[in-house]
């Protein structure tokens, strides 16, 4: 009879060779999975930069092209009406400056000068702003960032557009709005708050609400504190009062950077330049243009990333450190022409 076959397993050095195949295949799987997961994470922050970016800019853009749209009428003459009665027009609704003195006007609702004397009425400024620092108006009584903020960053700049809104409205108490004309005759820009509307209201007069809007860049965001977070301040109506609303726009917004191009005479020539957005020349020489700067930062530090590239723009000079180094940034520019402006 033949033997029935004996089995036979694998010695310690067959054992030892599958062993560390075994490892290598695991190892190299989970080198694959490492970088996957690290490509993943870079694209998952560069979409998360450029629709955040795109969304950001968009409003900005949009407020920058409407600037100094009040409706029918332009703010060559404007007049703060009360009951039919004129409580103040022209230079007595501008805003103090360095060399000049212009008292707080009356008749306002309460709340109108929160953000500084006469900074909600000075129509003929549409375009204002305040360079690597947050301010708005002269004096302002309650106009600091609202505490979710955690504070406005000391090294951006603050930007503040003035127009009426886009869609007609009626006439509401406590509100700050616009009333104007299509034919020019039939008087000067009106600015009331009263909710009585200073004429007729029909295809060729209309009211509209007076659009404020002053952004400015948080140390926090909503949803985490040390993400700043592009904010804004816009005028609005509370209880039959004036009141600026503080609201987040967008998250991972760390700078905040505008220049205003404006339109001067130099040896008698017209001439365009660009200067800093608290610069003495744009707030006495017509602003054409605004250029803007956003840089954003990746919620998430890469792991195996790392950029310190310096970043030069406006009069900013960057250069991130080594933690810094660790966050995805991107940093986009543009140039907005101003369809209305004031002269």
């Amino acid at each position: 009879m033949r033997r029935p076959f004996a089995a036979r397993g694998f010695n310690l050095l067959e054992l030892l060779i599958a062993l560390v195949i075994g490892l290598t295949l695991i190892a190299a799987f989970l080198v694959v999975l490492q970088r996957s997961q690290r490509d993943l994470t870079a694209s998952e922050s560069l979409a998360w930069l450029q629709g955040s970016a795109r969304h950001a800019m968009s409003v900005l853009v949009n407020d920058v092209e409407h600037a100094g749209f009040y409706g029918l009428a332009q703010a060559d003459r404007v007049q703060l009406v009360r009951a039919g009665s004129i409580l103040a027009e022209g230079d007595e609704l501008a805003q103090p400056g360095a060399a000049r003195v212009v008292p707080e006007v009356g008749g306002l609702p309460a709340g109108a000068h929160d953000c500084g004397v006469n900074f909600a009425v000075d129509l003929r400024r549409p375009v204002q702003g305040s360079d690597n620092r947050f301010a708005l108006g002269s004096d302002a009584r309650d106009c600091a960032p609202t505490a979710t903020a955690g504070g406005a960053s000391s090294v951006a700049d603050t930007l503040t557009l003035r127009h009426a809104s886009l869609a007609t409205v009626s006439p509401r108490a406590g509100r700050l709005q616009v009333y104007s004309a299509a034919r020019s005759s039939a008087g000067p820009l009106r600015l009331f708050a009263d909710g009585s509307a200073p004429g007729p209201v029909d295809d060729e007069n209309e009211i509209r609400d007076l659009v404020i809007r002053s952004y400015y860049i948080a140390n926090d965001s909503v949803d985490r504190r040390g993400w700043p977070a592009l904010r804004v301040k816009s005028l609005t109506e509370s209880r039959g009062a004036v009141h600026f609303r503080d609201e987040e726009v967008m998250p991972g917004v760390e700078d905040l950077q505008v220049e205003f191009a404006v339109v001067g005479v130099e040896n008698g020539e017209r001439v365009v330049r660009y200067v800093p957005a608290d610069s003495p020349r744009a707030a006495s020489e017509s602003i054409v243009a605004v250029r803007l700067w956003l840089r954003l930062r990746a919620e998430v530090t890469e792991r195996g990333h790392h950029d310190d590239r310096r970043l030069s723009y406006a009069n900013v000079d960057f250069t991130p450190s080594t933690a810094e180094a660790r966050q995805r940034r991107l940093l986009i520019e543009t140039t907005v022409a101003i369809r209305n402006p004031v002269s």
